[in-house]
């Protein structure tokens, strides 16, 4: 397999048109732009019109080829995933997710098993956390289902500290053998952060561990790290 034969990631910026008692207004600017690494080139893809925004930060998650992310229509509605299929070079419909969430609220998505989506749900105002694990994805990507129960849940404001609240996006990963659920942000320092942390939450709501990771590049700026998982397919 070689590389000229990916399609790459899409590419977004958002720019909302705000007008007066409404915080999108009627249509949401931005652009979204695909990359062919056969031609070395960008195109830009004509998605609209839509009714809902990616917020800036929003990393997104690829899995089985396409990429899913978090979006909403505006604070006060309860938000849910989209789906770019790379097929169709366009958004699939919104997908629900296994519990509600906001804007503000801190949503973050991984992957298990290279078929399956994970969430991280951390509500703004009380901090509860909680990780859902969905169904195995088949061929049609926009066919998401949930697991009944969560895989993790826990009280972050006694777990870590009484106002700490992961950012949006947050990298996180979770291991099912070992029960655990690692999630990558600065120390307790809220005002100064010095240090990297990865912090390993056990499902029984424990923390297990805060691992120091590195010294801080930006006080400012998350870190983000992805799994990998070593592949036989070598790419020319």
């Amino acid at each position: 397999m070689c590389v000229e034969s990916f399609t790459a990631a899409v590419y977004c910026y958002a720019s909302p048109k705000v007008t007066p008692g409404s915080w999108f207004g009627t249509r949401i600017g931005g652009q979204f732009k695909i990359y062919d690494f056969s031609s070395d080139s960008w195109r830009i893809l004509d998605l609209f019109p839509r009714t809902w925004m990616i917020s800036y930060g929003e990393h997104g998650l690829s899995l089985k080829g396409n990429t899913y992310w978090f979006a909403s229509e505006r604070p006060s509605i309860n938000g849910f995933l989209v789906c770019f299929d790379f097929t169709r070079e366009t958004f699939g419909p919104p997908l629900s997710l296994p519990r509600v969430a906001y804007f503000q609220d801190t949503v973050s998505l991984s992957s298990v098993r290279e078929d399956q989506l994970v969430v991280l749900f951390q509500t703004w105002d009380i901090l509860t956390f909680e990780i859902w694990i969905s169904t195995k994805i088949g061929d049609d990507p926009n066919a998401v289902s949930w697991n009944n129960k969560f895989f993790l849940s826990t009280n972050i404001k006694q777990l870590i500290h009484p106002q700490w609240q992961f950012p949006a996006s947050a990298s996180f990963f979770i291991d099912e053998e070992k029960k655990v659920a690692v999630v990558f942000d600065k120390d307790t320092d809220i005002r100064n952060p010095t240090r990297e942390v990865a912090y390993i939450i056990g499902v029984d709501g424990s923390l297990k561990e805060a691992a120091d990771v590195r010294e801080c590049a930006d006080r400012y700026c998350d870190a983000f790290l992805c799994s990998y998982v070593p592949s036989l397919v070598q790419l020319n």
